[in-house]
């Protein structure tokens, strides 16, 4: 099989497990580990990649290209989908430690600040 035949399976792969949403948060390192994996075959493999020599291989040529741009989209919308629960995590952190003790954040309440000097 050549290397663009191995190319396109793998980003057929890769699109096909995008397809699928993402999963909750005990199922989503298996996710993203598969998404990793499958980038970093891919990217080995475009590394040894040659010019099309025929017909069938400029079909291939340019399904790889249309598969590429869907992927993009994908993982940049899951990118924003991990970041907004990263942002969801940090933010109940400073919460719960607020309620644990209230008295160590700074307030600006009944404190006087001088304006003339």
């Amino acid at each position: 099989m050549s290397i663009i035949h191995e190319v396109h399976r793998v980003t057929k792969e890769l699109y096909d497990h995008l397809q699928q949403p993402l999963p909750s948060e005990e199922a989503r390192d298996d996710y993203i580990t598969k998404i990793t994996e499958s980038l970093e075959e891919r990217k080995q493999l475009i590394k040894e990649l040659r010019p099309p020599e025929n017909d069938e291989e400029e079909k291939l040529k340019n399904e790889i290209f249309s598969m590429g741009e869907e992927v993009n989209n994908k993982l940049t919308a899951i990118q924003g989908m991990i970041r907004i629960d990263i942002n969801k995590l940090k933010k109940r952190k400073n919460t719960g430690k607020k309620y644990e003790s209230p008295y160590e954040s700074k307030t600006l309440d009944g404190i006087f600040f001088d304006s003339k000097k």
